[in-house]
């Protein structure tokens, strides 16, 4: 390990050219730079720099190294001011959604965001929207429900539309939609983590068999190994794609119901619409894209 005073040590000499500038720049005592310049060459196990009577001079590799130097010093000074910035804006955002769709896709997409924010999600029940948010526990909630009211307001961000993918050995492959009736008599293999969904097609697929998966590792397992008919969306569908996530013997067929698609929505306290304006923007830019 070494320590970054003998790096600016390095850094300061290479500026000044000589020992009595880079001490008089650092305001520390000649004798103090020359130790710390052999320290430094010592742990290197280079040679930096060339010693001749009365001249003391940078190598080919102490100029490189006194390059290096400065990127890593400007670096850990850059490093210090974000943490210090993050410090002072607090910009942290809990968000949850009664749904998970919403959440993946703000997962994915953080990097287009302020890389300033940091950003905790939670997919949670639906029925205490308004008192989590006036609570603070949480910035922004995704849900199927508009709510406005004096201190509440909700945005229209898209449509989550389901889908189902089968394998050639389900009778249903060679069609080009499917509907909820269709489904009844199946077997699914699914996440337990799907929020309000989970109502919908328990309530409009009652005959068919879900075989719900707590560990995602299992999930990604069963689906792999398996033909288990399973449940897309548009926007997971649209992941799986942007990850490159390829599932070559499962055939991706919509599910043409009036309860297939459910609205989505952004809502958060008045107060906090500056802040969460972006992300939902963001959200919304791309759902207008997959939901057509």
């Amino acid at each position: 390990m070494i320590d970054n005073y003998l790096l600016e040590y390095l850094v300061a000499f290479a500026q000044t050219g000589t020992i009595a500038g880079a001490a008089e720049q650092l305001n520390i005592t000649q004798p103090t730079v020359s130790r710390g310049l052999k320290k430094l060459e010592t742990l290197l196990d280079v040679k930096l720099f060339d010693r001749q009577p009365q001249k003391l001079s940078l190598t080919a590799t102490g100029k490189f190294t006194a390059q290096r130097a400065r990127i890593l010093l400007q670096q850990q000074h850059d490093f210090k001011k974000a943490v210090q910035h993050f410090a002072s804006k607090n910009d942290y955002l809990r968000i949850a959604g009664t749904i998970p769709g919403p959440l993946l896709l703000l997962e994915n997409i953080i990097e287009r965001l302020d890389n300033q924010l940091v950003i905790e999600t939670k997919t949670i029940l639906s029925n205490n929207i308004e008192s989590l948010l006036h609570n603070h526990n949480y910035a922004l909630i995704f849900s199927a429900h508009e709510i406005q009211n004096a201190d509440i307001e909700s945005r229209f961000i898209g449509m989550e539309k389901l889908a189902i993918k089968i394998t050639k050995f389900n009778p249903l492959y060679h069609r080009a939609t499917v509907n909820f009736n269709d489904l009844n008599g199946h077997e699914f293999v699914l996440s337990d983590n799907i929020g309000e969904w989970r109502k919908i097609i328990e309530q409009y697929i009652s005959n068919a068999q879900f075989l719900y998966q707590a560990q995602p590792e299992a999930l990604r397992e069963l689906v792999r190994y398996s033909n288990f008919p399973i449940f897309k969306t548009n926007i997971t569908n649209y992941l799986d794609e942007r990850l490159a996530i390829v599932d070559r013997k499962r055939k991706f067929i919509p599910i043409n119901d009036p309860h297939s698609a459910i609205e989505l929505y952004a809502t958060y306290l008045k107060n906090d619409r500056q802040k969460v304006t972006p992300l939902i923007s963001e959200m919304t830019k791309i759902l207008t894209q997959i939901s057509d």
